[in-house]
C-alpha cells in the first residue's frame, strides 16, 4: 500500500474534492480542521436519506471536518456524505453552498467554568427561521461589527462568541466582561434571536449575556 492509498487519504482527498466542488474552489484552498476514526453504524455512515434502505453493519471509517464548517462521514473506500442536519422539509428550499448560513454561538466562563453552545445551519434552519437570520444578520451589518480586546483581565468572566459564516465569507465577534463595546441593538437582537436557542449556562438564572 503507498501513501496515497491509505483508506484515511483516500477518504480525506473525496471530502475535500467534494467541499471544492460545492464552493468552486481549487482542492487546495479547502482547509481541514480536523479527522478523526469512526465506526458508523451502518452502510450509509449514519446519513441516511428519507427512506434510504441501509444496512444494519457496522463500517469503519472517519469523521472529516473542513475549515469552511463543512463535516463529512466517510468509509474507508472514498465514500462520502455530507453532515447536513435534517433533511430539507417541504418548507424550505434547498440552500445555494455561496449562500448557505453556519453559525456557531457559545457562552462560557463564570466561578464553575461553565460552558454552552448552539450551531446550526441553513439545512437545519426552516425557512422563515433562515429569512429572519439573514434579516437579523444584515440589519447588524454584522461582518462589519469590529472585535474589541479586554481593557483589563476578568476573573471568572462570561465571554461570548459568535461566528457566522455566508457562504466563503465569515466573521467572529467576541463580547464579555472586560470589554468595552458599543454594539447596536440590531447587533443585540441578532444575539437575542441565538442565545434564546441556546441551552442556558446557569439554568437557575435568566437574562441576556449580550
Amino acid at each position: 500500500m503507498t501513501a496515497t492509498d491509505h483508506p484515511a487519504v483516500v477518504a480525506l482527498s473525496s471530502a475535500i474534492k467534494n467541499a471544492a466542488n460545492l464552493l468552486r474552489l481549487p482542492m487546495e484552498g479547502i482547509a481541514l480542521d480536523g479527522m478523526e476514526a469512526r465506526d458508523w453504524p451502518d452502510s450509509c455512515l449514519g446519513l441516511a436519506e428519507e427512506g434510504e434502505a441501509c444496512a444494519d453493519v457496522i463500517t469503519p471509517g472517519y469523521l472529516i471536518r473542513l475549515g469552511d464548517g463543512f463535516t463529512y462521514h466517510a468509509d474507508q473506500q472514498g465514500n462520502v456524505r455530507r453532515a447536513r442536519g435534517d433533511a430539507p422539509r417541504p418548507d424550505k428550499d434547498v440552500p445555494h453552498p455561496d449562500t448557505e448560513i453556519r453559525l456557531r454561538y457559545s457562552v462560557s466562563g463564570g466561578i464553575a467554568g461553565r460552558s454552552t453552545s448552539f450551531e446550526t445551519d441553513s439545512y437545519q434552519l426552516t425557512k422563515a427561521e433562515d429569512d429572519e437570520l439573514r434579516r437579523l444578520i444584515t440589519e447588524a451589518d454584522f461582518f462589519d461589527i469590529p472585535n474589541a480586546l479586554p481593557e483589563s483581565p476578568v476573573a471568572d468572566g462570561i465571554t461570548m462568541r459568535l461566528w457566522i459564516a455566508i457562504g466563503r465569507r465569515s466573521h467572529e465577534v467576541v463580547r464579555g466582561d472586560g470589554i468595552d463595546a458599543e454594539d447596536t441593538e440590531a447587533f443585540r437582537a441578532l444575539v437575542a434571536w441565538v442565545d434564546a436557542r441556546t441551552p442556558p449556562l446557569f439554568p437557575e438564572l435568566s437574562g441576556d449575556l449580550a
